[in-house]
Formats: structure tokens, sequence, C-alpha cells
């Protein structure tokens, strides 16, 4: 639901796009994205596999112009077409403010766009949510495409209730920021109308801006051929559906390193085995003194456990001389922090050093959260890796690995040093953002 910040004087609506695979809500975010003007846009997150089709979400922030003195923000999401990633479409769900169904209007999806309505309604159901109680737009989209159904056909098929829908093309943008006006002069009304009548006429929508909020959005500037904000990570798809963290998993890959059938190499991306899921530190800009110990220590995490019987292993011990830190990666304030880390894992109190990974990891998100738009923090905390570009089944291996700890469940080294390469990768990570 809408999120109210009255010190800062911002409103923060959640919008969902939602419809069939491969219907165009990846490309209209992409589009909106590129086309907006920057004043007004943020960064542009994508989760996608290798063959562009959205594996978790799309992420957008949008600011509007002022109404009546309030900040007005916009985080527009995409959910996966993909039935087996329903799980992740319940997650983007959640606490939505308004929805834009965006169908396919070739003939040949009818189908499709049906499935895909009923899944929305399923979906809503388990939320305790009605369809008919939630601003909605329809997008019927494709229309720069031969062979489409007329748009009164797409309406008695999906739209019973008649609410606003409008012809689309996200390849031309046509309709898109029509589309994106009308959804959040919707939320914007339905927000108002759960104000209290002492709060007198609310904000009075966008009738006041010049143009319209469409005009105002938009960049007269030809788009870049790829804006320099947007962070589109290419994932290999996993070699099995799968919504939720399986009991006896790590904070490495799932599919054990194997790589899914046909899945080609995309930069960033490890096709070869894995078993801790690191990538080279040194990909992600560490400097220069640190890259031994980054590689020594990323090395020790994809190496099997040993039985120590007097001391720390060869593949920690490294952590305790002088010089191999990796502390100068964090803000003075956290370094002790990391000194704690590193020396739990020396003495071999593994489970101390996941308590401390785990406070370092929640606040780098709380400060990701921020940036992301949320006056209060993340409403979906399960999206937070995501958006800073993390590998979402190594964040749960990760949350697996804590409550073990917090459990009294026994941590080994292995599990300590991998907890320690992802708090190293997400601080990397807050970095580039």
């Amino acid at each position: 639901m809408a999120s109210v910040n009255p010190l800062s004087r911002e409103l923060v609506f959640k919008i969902v796009y939602y419809g069939p695979g491969l219907g165009g809500k990846t490309t209209t975010l992409e589009y909106l994205h590129a086309t907006a003007k920057p004043e007004y846009r943020g960064k542009l997150v994508s989760l996608a596999t290798p063959v562009d089709r959205t594996l978790y979400f799309d992420f957008l922030p949008v600011r509007l112009p002022q109404l009546r003195g309030m900040n007005v923000r916009l985080q527009l999401f995409t959910v996966p077409g993909q039935v087996y990633f329903n799980a992740t479409r319940k997650l983007v769900l959640t606490g939505a403010d308004g929805i834009v169904f965006v169908s396919d209007s070739q003939a040949v999806r009818a189908d499709a766009n049906m499935e895909s309505m009923e899944n929305l309604r399923e979906n809503l159901a388990e939320q305790g949510r009605a369809l008919e109680h939630i601003p909605l737009i329809f997008q019927h989209n494709k229309h720069d495409l031969p062979d489409l159904l007329p748009l009164s056909e797409l309406d008695a098929m999906l739209n019973p209730s008649r609410v606003f829908s409008l012809a689309t093309s996200a390849k031309t943008g046509l309709g898109l920021y029509e589309g994106l006006e009308e959804i959040s002069a919707a939320v914007l009304r339905a927000f108002e109308s759960r104000l209290p009548d002492a709060m007198g006429s609310g904000l009075g929508g966008f009738d006041a801006i010049e143009g319209g909020l469409a005009t105002a959005l938009r960049d007269a500037s030809p788009p870049p051929s790829a804006p320099l904000d947007a962070v589109i990570s290419r994932l290999a798809p996993p070699s099995k559906p799968w919504s939720t963290m399986p009991p006896d998993s790590t904070i490495g890959d799932p599919s054990e390193g194997v790589a899914a059938p046909g899945a080609a190499a995309s930069p960033g991306v490890e096709i070869g085995p894995r078993s801790a899921g690191v990538r080279d530190p040194t990909s992600r800009g560490l400097p220069s003194s640190l890259r031994l110990a980054a590689r020594r220590l990323a090395a020790s995490a994809d190496a099997p456990a040993t039985a120590r019987a007097d001391g720390p292993s060869a593949a920690t011990r490294h952590l305790a001389q002088p010089g191999l830190s990796f502390v100068a990666l964090w803000p003075t304030a956290e370094r002790e922090a990391i000194a704690e880390i590193e020396a739990a894992i020396a003495a071999e109190r593994y489970a101390v050093a996941l308590e401390r990974c785990d406070a370092l990891v929640a606040g780098i998100f709380d400060k990701a959260a921020e940036l992301a738009g949320s006056s209060d923090k993340a409403r979906d905390p399960a999206t937070v890796p995501a958006l800073l570009g993390l590998d979402g089944r190594r964040y749960l291996g990760f949350r697996a690995a804590v409550r073990r700890a917090r459990a009294g469940g026994e941590i080994t080294e292995r599990d300590a040093l991998k907890a320690f390469v992802f708090v190293i990768e997400t601080r990397l990570a807050e970095s580039g953002i």
C-alpha cells in the first residue's frame, strides 16, 4: 500500500505491470526509462535470462512533478511471465497500489492473456484482495504488429468492468505515457478516497501540470541507444523450477553448477562448476592492493572443508595475517565489524561470524531500500538483493545459514567463508549504486 512520509512530504506508490510472458512488460519499462527526463527517472534494474526473459522482475523508480507541495514517487515493477516463477509474481504483487495489465493483442495469444488474468485474480485472492477494488488499467500491446484482435474483443475477454484501456506499442512508445498517466491518476484518486474528510480536497490530480503528466515526464530529445543508468543482469535460468529454499541448500547454486540446457555464457555469469557461486571480486572493482586477498578468499570458499584438530586451516590462516584484511572496503564506522568477522573466522567462532555478517547485510539492504524510494524500509525485503544485482539464490542460502546459526546448528568453516564472500559482494554492489 502507499507509504507516506510526512516529514519529507513524500508519497510512494507501487504499480505492477502484469501480463503473459513476452507480452511487452519489460519493453514498456525500458522505453519509459529511455525516454523520460533524467530528473524524473531512476535506475532501471532488470534481471533477465540470457534470452531476454524476465527471471525475477524489473524495477524502475519514477519521480512525478510536485502536487500541492507533495513529492510523489512511483515504483514501477514487472512480474515474470513464466508460470514456474509464480512465487515471484506473488511477492512482487504484494502491496501493489495499482496494476497495469499488459495484454498481447495478437490473436494467437488470446489464451495466454486469459490464463494470465485468471492467475492475477488467484494471486490477489490469496492475499485477501479483489481485482475490482484495486486501481487497474489495460494496455493492449503490440499494435505495431499485424493479425491483432480488435480492442472491443480484447476488452470483452479481459475487461468486463470496462475500466480504462488503450492500444499500445512498447516498441514505438504508442500509448505508454498515456497509460502511465492514467494509472497514476487512478492510484492517486484511490489514495485520496481513503483520506479523512478533514484533509480537505486532497492533492487535486495532475490537471494543474501544464500539458499533463505525460508531457511533463517525456524527454523531447532523442533517447540514447543504451541509457547509462540501466542495470541489466543476465542470469542463467535455474535447471528446474524453484520457489522456496530447499532445506539442505547453501549459498551455492541449487543446480550444483550444472548449466541449464542451451544456456549461453554471458558477461558476469559463470556456467561452469561453481559450488559456492562466488564470482571473482576483482571484476566488481576491488582495489588492486586487495586483489590477491580477494582471490584467496574466493578460492577458500570453493575449497572443500577439512577436519581441523589443531587450529584454523590454511584457507583461513591468511585472514589473521597483517595486510590481508578487507576492512578497507568499508566506511570507517563499519571497519571494526569487519575486523570482528575476520577474527571470528580465524578463531573458528563461525556462528559469531555469521551473526556479524547478517548485521552488516541488513544495514546495506536498509540503505538500498531507501535509495529505491521507500520512505520506511523495503516493504518487500526479498526484492532488495535483486535491486543490488545479487543472485537471489545465493541470498536465500545466506539466510538459511544465518537461521541455522541462530538455532544453534552446526556452522562449518566453509559456511562462514561463503557468508563472508557474500557480505563482500553486497558491499561492492552497494558502492556501485
